[in-house]
């Protein structure tokens, strides 16, 4: 897959050197939370639920966040890769280089945001592109999973299953419009930092599909292990009153992430220390987007 896909990529071990010292380097100061309340381990094991029509488990830990196994098979996994590989290769859009070891492509959903609602949450989110590029424009830049559709292009109804999935696998996700698809690959090494997706772009609630690769992810308190064929998702809790992260791993992931729902409100509620941490990034020089991912 990143051979083709992305195809100047050096070896895997200089990636994951090169990724792992950055992050490393410039690893931000921990939350309060963090500090004080060890992480623990969530580990359903035979009581974790697997398969497309299965319902996801709720972690009881930690309000909003599920975790369902196995609910892609191998042939839908290759189908949505190799779509994304076309995409890729029209040229019309192409991964950005969102941090270091980080390429993230975004996608409308099934049906797409009107053009109001697009200017409303999607202007100004420049997680896919600079200012003023194409890439950076939902309006212009993005790729539409209705046009895919219409072409009968391989992968695109699976993406659409996808989008679908959590709708069924999380009774709170049942009923909320999608807003938007977001395709990410992570280098060997590299990591998603911990943050709280921002607002409004980022939805009320979140599902991430693990297409390639196995990571550890840690929610607020609960560190827990997915693979290639997971889904997990957050909201309430989990979404925001916690910050999540991905782990780096010596292999590369690849993932799909949809955002749903209009519900979100209108800041994200202050965290414990807070304050701590942005006086240390202001010492530091001040903060920089690996900080504030």
């Amino acid at each position: 897959m990143a051979s083709r896909m992305l195809p100047s990529v050096p070896s895997s071990m200089l990636r994951y050197l090169k990724n792992g010292t950055f992050y490393h380097f410039f690893r931000r100061a921990p939350t309060a939370p963090e500090l004080h309340f060890p992480c623990k381990r969530w580990d359903p094991g035979e009581d974790a639920p697997s398969g497309s029509e299965a319902l996801a488990l709720e972690s009881p830990g930690l309000k909003g966040l599920w975790l369902l196994r196995s609910c892609i098979d191998a042939t839908q996994v290759a189908r949505i890769k190799g779509l994304l590989a076309t995409i890729h290769g029209r040229q019309t859009f192409q991964w950005y280089n969102y941090e270091l070891g980080r390429r993230m492509m975004p996608i409308h959903a099934v049906p797409p945001l009107d053009e109001h609602a697009v200017q409303r949450i999607l202007l100004g989110l420049d997680v896919f592109g600079a200012p003023g590029s194409q890439g950076a424009d939902p309006l212009e830049g993005w790729p539409q999973l209705s046009s895919l559709l219409a072409e009968g292009l391989e992968g695109a109804r699976e993406l659409q299953e996808l989008q679908e999935l959590p709708l069924r696998a999380i009774p709170e996700f049942a009923g909320e419009p999608c807003l938007f698809g977001q395709a990410q690959f992570l280098e060997c090494g590299a990591e998603v930092t911990p943050h709280r997706d921002a607002l409004p772009f980022g939805g009320n609630m979140i599902a991430t599909f693990v297409l390639e690769g196995s990571s550890e992810v840690r929610v607020g308190p609960l560190r827990f292990r997915v693979d290639t064929g997971d889904m997990y998702a957050i909201a309430h809790s989990a979404r925001y009153e916690v910050e999540h992260e991905v782990m780096a791993a010596p292999h590369d992931r690849l993932s799909v992430t949809f955002r749903y729902g209009l519900g979100f409100p209108e800041a994200l509620p202050a965290l414990p220390g807070d304050e701590l941490r942005q006086q240390a990034g202001a010492d530091r020089g001040g903060p920089s987007s690996i900080w504030e991912a």
